[in-house]
């Protein structure tokens, strides 16, 4: 029996997950690190820490499964981006991390090729995505240092991690982390040489574009072969193996991902095309991107702190009924509003609100805006059943009042650690005999107070 090791580099821990030849988890490791938040839109990550944390997880899960490992998948947080120096491999900034957005002033000037952008790569024009952080950068060593002058490169977090874990040290990536850059064509699978002028990046700063199933060198010190790297959600999709039809994938973690398989064919303005694997054929995806799950209720505990207070939640989403309505602007409004620059406020007055009340309208909040690109997504495909994984999964609250509103069947998995499975599922060459029980089915229920709120939510969005 062979076995796989997921690195799983998330925004808040690293981990280091072994899986057997059928799915099942046989060793964990996990250590936090922390983000970096200057301001609303400055915001962080030491990249030193964080691979120092992934170095760690390896070593403690090596220690008692190397034996039985032949390969390796390496899944990241998308967006991350920063700079190193080609010689020694370390980092010249900072990485800025995927919920930075200090671009957004200077991307403004590329508004009129936003259709264009959206066209070659399927995705708009964002700070969140990689050509503006990589014009920060580039600016910030022009301007306040000598190592623009030196030889550096740029690249997603992967990149970096890879330089310092694979055998080869060259600056590699796959396309669905090249694809989250905005420079890349989704297409042909390729650095859009248009793009790289419009947005004034060298190509020679950049990793080197393979697919998502590859061969990716030897992990350091071992014979274990990196055998795929993907973005954290991009490989989410595959958490039970191959898609069954008439279903999606909500991962809900410090933003909620809204994911189904998708044709070449088919785009949508209002939501974002990516790569969901590669490997000689390309399969796509269509996302929808909710900033505010995770990260609304971390807002909330830092000015209503709650002790225990997953244990909390699931009992006050049971009993309180008719909650106030929350516009959850974390981290700005994704698809399908795409609208920044808007505080996050309650409709009615807060002044003498009850904690509970808040953390309940938060919920629904996250609720309403994966509903919202639900029914996006209702426009290329008839859904039926929703997989839900992530932290956020294990609430069974949230999980019924989507079930509810979306009138979709929803299944809740056994884990919550979607985007290592499916990362394990891809390195392992995608086994027929991968897959995963439901631990829990939520039937819909129909309520009109629910349905009242939702419209209420959608009609005050409508006004930005």
């Amino acid at each position: 029996m062979t076995h796989t090791l997921v690195i799983d580099q998330g925004t808040h821990a690293s981990r280091a997950i072994v899986f057997s030849s059928t799915g099942s988890i046989l060793n964990t490791a996990q250590q936090s690190i922390s983000l970096i938040q200057h301001s609303h839109s400055h915001i962080e990550q030491n990249p030193e820490a964080i691979l120092q944390s992934v170095q760690t997880v390896i070593q403690q899960v090596l220690a008692t499964s190397s034996n039985e490992i032949t390969n390796c998948a390496l899944t990241t947080q998308r967006s991350t981006i920063l700079a190193w120096h080609n010689e020694s491999l370390k980092s010249l900034y900072p990485a800025l991390s995927w919920q930075d957005t200090r671009s957004k002033d200077d991307l403004k000037q590329f508004l009129p090729h936003e259709k264009r952008i959206r066209q070659i790569t399927g995705l708009p024009l964002s700070p969140h995505y990689g050509a503006g952080k990589f014009r920060w950068l580039l600016n910030y060593l022009h301007h306040h240092t000598d190592n623009i002058k030196q030889s550096f490169s740029l690249g997603p977090l992967a990149s970096f991690l890879l330089c310092h874990l694979s055998s080869k040290q060259q600056n590699q990536i796959d396309h669905s982390n090249a694809h989250r850059t905005l420079l890349f064509n989704i297409n042909e699978l390729k650095w859009s040489d248009e793009l790289l002028t419009l947005f004034g990046i060298d190509r020679k700063y950049l990793p080197r574009c393979l697919p998502v199933q590859y061969d990716y060198g030897t992990l350091t010190n071992t014979g274990i072969t990196i055998s795929s790297v993907s973005g954290d959600q991009n490989a989410a999709l595959f958490s039970q193996g191959a898609i069954p039809d008439n279903t999606a994938i909500v991962n809900l973690g410090t933003g909620a991902f809204i994911l189904a398989p998708c044709s070449k064919t088919i785009t949508d303005d209002r939501l974002l095309k990516g790569i969901a694997r590669s490997n000689g054929h390309t399969e796509y995806l269509l996302e929808g991107t909710v900033n505010g799950a995770g990260a609304a209720l971390g807002w909330a505990e830092s000015q209503w702190p709650v002790t225990d207070l997953y244990h909390h939640l699931d009992t006050w989403l049971n009993t309180i009924t008719r909650p106030p309505i929350f516009i959850n602007t974390i981290g700005s409004l994704g698809s399908p509003w795409w609208i920044s620059d808007v505080e996050p406020y309650f409709l009615t007055n807060s002044e003498n609100m009850r904690t509970e009340d808040r953390y309940v309208a938060i919920i629904e909040s996250i609720v309403f805006l994966i509903h919202n690109n639900l029914q996006q997504l209702l426009n290329h495909f008839d859904i039926k059943t929703l997989r839900v994984s992530g932290g956020l999964s294990q609430l069974n609250g949230l999980c019924q009042t989507l079930a509810d509103l979306s009138g979709c069947s929803v299944n809740r998995l056994n884990d919550s650690e979607a985007s290592a499975r499916g990362a394990a599922w891809l390195a392992a060459g995608c086994p027929e005999n991968w897959s995963q029980q439901c631990s829990k089915t939520f039937s819909s229920i129909s309520r009109t107070d629910l349905d009242q709120r939702y419209r209420q939510f959608t009609a005050e969005l409508s006004r930005f």
